[in-house]
């Protein structure tokens, strides 16, 4: 088995994923620690750091993912190279979403 590439996410960056319905942007603090705000659509406003995961599967495509506060639990699939991210989220109150969206670096290391 091949290692990992290195995550293309750095502390500094800040991405923001268009979904149909909302926009969140991720803000990376540290290879471990992230805010995520919601800014605009449903639940605008709504902001949360929390600890995450990203794992390189290979260049250019990254699986990131964390649980909020609240209970959400969070998993993008981000392709960098064609700029698409495929999102899976169990919101708190229940249920099962399955989103896609387009990703846009806001600001790079």
């Amino acid at each position: 088995m091949s290692p990992l590439a290195m995550s293309p996410l750095r502390a500094g960056q800040v991405i923001e994923i268009r979904f149909p319905t909302f926009t969140p942007r991720i803000t990376f603090h540290s290879e471990r620690e992230l805010t995520v705000e919601i800014v605009e659509g449903g639940d605008a406003g709504f902001s949360d750091t929390v600890a995450y995961e990203a794992v390189a599967v290979r260049d250019g495509l990254v699986i990131l993912s964390w649980q909020e506060h609240l209970g959400s639990t969070i998993v993008h699939v981000l392709d960098l190279t064609s700029g698409e991210a495929y999102s899976l989220v169990t919101p708190a109150k229940g249920g099962f979403m399955r989103l896609t969206g387009r990703i846009e670096v806001k600001s790079s290391t």
